[in-house]
């Protein structure tokens, strides 16, 4: 088997995201149930603000190293660089939380945690979001896909089983849940560095680029990346912040846990993301144009396509999800999860243009969209979620539920300001009806065939014992799969299909026809 084809690449990989869903899936359940809304609004709280921070500390090296070795060999010292300035941007940071933050500031920003714990998420953040990806984009960037999903996979199975042993020994804390995500990563990274590291350095002999032309190369990519840095922190640091204070640190986790629930939507993005990254980026280096237009067209729509069909067929079953996985105690959060399930569809296709901008070093379009974006977000983040008590601008005080209305409608608007200026920069023309078709005939399909199942087995509709909730939930999918299925036969096209590939499909797996071969 050729380990290195896009088609087996992007199969282990949605194989294995597939699995590590799962494990990711139940164990934040596990960890939800024991933290309760409040404690587990306390960590991701402490976990997203320092996602902040990597946003305002990269300023775009992260992309910019990738795309560079995604287009071709580099040598050594090339890599050398990129680590110091990962070592450099850790003890800056490390050197703010301890020393140079006053105490006010502290507790202003981070609601009363002690720097202790303040600095414990920052370690975990850095291991997990700076250090662990760019173990990956070695791999992939040498398109060793399957090696770097197992080695996630190995990092979330042990996440799983330590999380299981605090939880069942009643030691589960945001303390430990911090100290287990730090050591995990830490020890899978020296674990793979090796591996990893060695190969993407020594695949070929190459010879290294002077430290001027890299810097060089660097600031041409970051340049535009700079300001959208200072931008993004102020973005993702207010949401929280905001949420943080007006709403508490339930509405913290509300909203938290239903972004994490509908994330699961996203599985197929993820899986093929970095595989489509560096295709991209080498299609571009080389000017193959037609390859580029295939590639986008064939992964925007299929992915926002996957997207939809997962996530509104959950719509009409928030309450029920809800309440059968995380208890009484978030119960009150099923609408905001309603809404956030709409937020991945067009989550896949905003993340599919970020690679598209990123990967062809477009950065100056991307940063100027992105930063209009962002800028417009605040205020209106804000208004939704501020008190309305507030002397000088009230707020709506819509809490968590706010926070995740706006995060759909501006991620609708900006995703397609991007598609349109891709399709521009391009010579390839703007198309917007598949999305509305695509995401409003699965979305009323899903409605029609839960009252549809409520109508035949009124009953069960009106039990509340999980066991008939499994069995309508489980009957609607089955009805809700043959509907889609009936919808993309006769127009494939919504989803970046031809007939000819659905026949195909069928015909690998017609279990009629593989006996007749047999």
């Amino acid at each position: 088997m050729n380990l290195t084809s896009i088609k087996n690449r992007f199969l282990a990989s949605i194989g294995v995201n597939i699995l590590r869903a799962i494990i990711s899936f139940l164990t934040g359940l596990l960890v939800a149930r024991g933290l309760s809304p409040s404690g587990y609004g306390d960590l991701y709280y402490l976990l997203g603000s320092f996602l902040a921070v990597k946003a305002l500390m990269d300023m775009g090296s992260g992309s910019a190293f990738y795309t560079f070795i995604s287009q071709r060999s580099r040598g050594r010292n090339f890599y050398l660089m990129y680590y110091s300035w990962l070592l450099i941007q850790f003890v800056v940071s490390t050197l703010l939380v301890v020393v140079l933050m006053p105490q006010p500031m502290i507790d202003r920003i981070w609601f009363g945690h002690s720097r202790d714990i303040i600095l414990l998420a920052f370690f975990a953040s850095f291991m997990q979001q700076q250090i662990w990806t760019t173990v990956v984009q070695l791999g992939e960037s040498t398109r060793q896909t399957v090696k770097v999903q197992l080695l996630g996979l190995s990092v979330i199975v042990t996440h799983s089983i330590v999380m299981l042993i605090l939880y069942f020994n009643h030691w589960l804390s945001i303390t430990a849940v911090l100290l287990a995500i730090f050591a995990e990563y830490f020890l899978a990274t020296i674990a793979s560095s090796k591996l990893l590291f060695s190969s993407s350095l020594s695949e070929e002999k190459v010879s290294d680029d002077s430290v001027k032309v890299v810097l060089g190369e660097y600031w041409k990519y970051c340049r535009p990346l700079i300001l959208l840095a200072v931008v993004s922190f102020l973005y993702e640091f207010a949401d929280r912040w905001l949420l943080q204070k007006f709403g508490g640190s339930t509405q913290q986790g509300f909203y938290q846990i239903s972004a994490q629930l509908a994330a699961i939507c996203l599985l197929a993005t993820t899986s093929i993301l970095n595989i489509f990254w560096k295709e991209i980026s080498e299609a571009n280096d080389r000017q193959d144009q037609a390859r580029l237009a295939f590639l986008y067209h064939k992964v925007n729509r299929g992915l926002l396509m996957v997207g939809a069909i997962i996530s509104c067929f959950m719509v009409p079953w928030a309450k029920e999800i809800v309440t059968f996985l995380l208890g009484n105690a978030y119960k009150e959060s099923w609408a905001i999860f309603a809404i956030m399930l709409l937020y991945p569809i067009h989550q896949s296709m905003g993340q599919v243009n970020a690679t598209m901008f990123l990967a062809c070093s477009r950065t100056k379009a991307y940063s100027a969209i992105s930063i209009i974006g962002q800028v417009i977000s605040i205020p209106v983040s804000y208004i939704l979620i501020a008190s309305s008590e507030d002397i000088l601008i009230p707020g709506l005080e819509l809490g968590a539920f706010g926070l995740a209305i706006k995060m759909v409608v501006l991620n609708i608007l900006l995703v397609n300001i991007q598609a349109l200026m891709i399709a521009r920069f391009n010579g390839w023309k703007y198309e917007w009806k598949y999305q509305v078709f695509g995401i409003t005939s699965v979305l009323a399909l899903s409605y029609s065939v839960k009252y549809m199942i409520s109508f035949l087995f009124p009953t069960l509709a009106l039990s509340t014992d999980n066991l008939s909730l499994i069995i309508l939930f489980l009957s609607s999918g089955v009805i809700y799969l043959i509907g889609v299925a009936v919808i993309l036969w006769v127009y494939p096209q919504v989803a970046g299909l031809e007939k000819r590939e659905l026949q195909t499909f069928l015909n690998k797996v017609n279990p009629f026809k593989a006996g007749i071969s047999n």
